[in-house]
């Protein structure tokens, strides 16, 4: 008697995708031995379900090797290294194994950098870390990294956002560098305090105390020093001339914004970065230069007093749709 043809509009259950994940996991940790993938084996002709949530698996995993490098293999390890870092894993995957057709778009969005991440803030969330050298790592608004310290190295990976690392001295002999890795450079710290800070198609380091050398990709022969006092802007293919540093660039760790005649546009800008939603500024007074010294921890508020001291109204749409128009 010919089998019955499965039903492929029966709903996966949870605990199965759980399965699936952890299977996924477990093959992308390296190659299984003999007893480990006859056990694989045997849960996946076990049931049809057990066999459709590894085919979703298996598109995922095309998935995964679609993403930039950094997403690969060595990073998902770095995010099972703790217990918390598996079940954000594991939760992450199977969210999207529930979601195969969007996954790719999951992925270009930014849900990949929550399975490497070791540490995160929320928006409008500011966090201080001591590092396991004694190094100090403040991270600002919606900012995520992974940290890879061993015999060998120590390295910060800034996957987003913004970090002000202040470099201890290593107790190992010989001392391990201190990195911090960003998509298409690396940062070499000499002794310093500084920070930097990542936009989609550049970033900017801003040293305070110190030396970092920055070097383009990988082992490249681009490379510049950046001494205290100073800053540069760099992105794949080029690093700018070395200016000096902006005045209260590093206010943040404060939680305040300082503005010298900037324009409302910008502060805006910035200003946004610390609010869930959306802040609109009008074309007409985006010019408009305002100066002054604003606390990021209550935004409502700064935009109160911009509307009280600047010709312009705010309106609210919606707690997370802010307009700022002409008065």
């Amino acid at each position: 008697m010919q089998e019955p043809l499965a039903r492929i509009d029966v709903p996966i259950p949870a605990p199965v995708l759980h399965e699936a994940a952890e299977w996924l996991l477990r093959f992308r940790e390296g190659e299984l031995d003999a007893r480990e993938r006859a056990a694989w084996q045997r849960w996946l002709s076990s049931n049809d379900l057990h066999r459709r949530a590894w085919q979703r698996a298996e598109r995922l995993t095309g998935l995964l090797d679609d993403v930039p490098g950094a997403v690969g293999s060595a990073p998902l390890q770095q995010a099972r290294r703790t217990r918390q870092g598996r079940r954000a894993a594991l939760a992450a995957i199977m969210g999207m194994m529930v979601g195969a057709p969007l996954a790719r778009l999951a992925w270009q969005r930014e849900p990949w950098q929550h399975l490497v991440a070791d540490n995160s803030t929320g928006i409008g969330e500011r966090r201080a870390l001591r590092l396991a050298d004694g190094s100090e790592l403040q991270l600002n608004t919606d900012t995520r990294i992974a940290l890879t310290f061993n015999e060998q190295l120590r390295q910060v990976q800034l996957l987003r956002g913004e970090v002000l690392l202040q470099e201890a001295t290593d107790d190992r002999v010989p001392a391990r560098p201190l990195l911090l890795q960003l998509r298409n450079a690396h940062l070499s710290a000499l002794g310093a305090r500084f920070a930097v800070r990542m936009w989609d198609d550049h970033a900017r380091v801003a040293v305070e105390q110190g030396a970092v050398r920055i070097q383009l990709g990988d082992g490249g022969d681009v490379t510049q020093l950046v001494s205290a006092g100073q800053q540069a802007v760099f992105n794949a293919t080029g690093i700018s001339a070395v200016t000096a540093l902006q005045r209260n660039s590093l206010a943040w760790v404060q939680g305040v914004l300082h503005a010298e005649a900037m324009p409302l546009g910008e502060l805006l800008s910035e200003l946004a970065r610390y609010r869930s939603g959306v802040v609109r500024c009008d074309p007409e007074i985006a010019g408009l230069l305002v100066s002054g010294v604003f606390q990021l921890d209550d935004t409502d508020t700064v935009l109160a007093l911009l509307q009280a001291g600047f010709p312009l109204r705010v309106r609210y749409r919606s707690r997370l749709w802010v307009m700022v128009d002409p008065a």
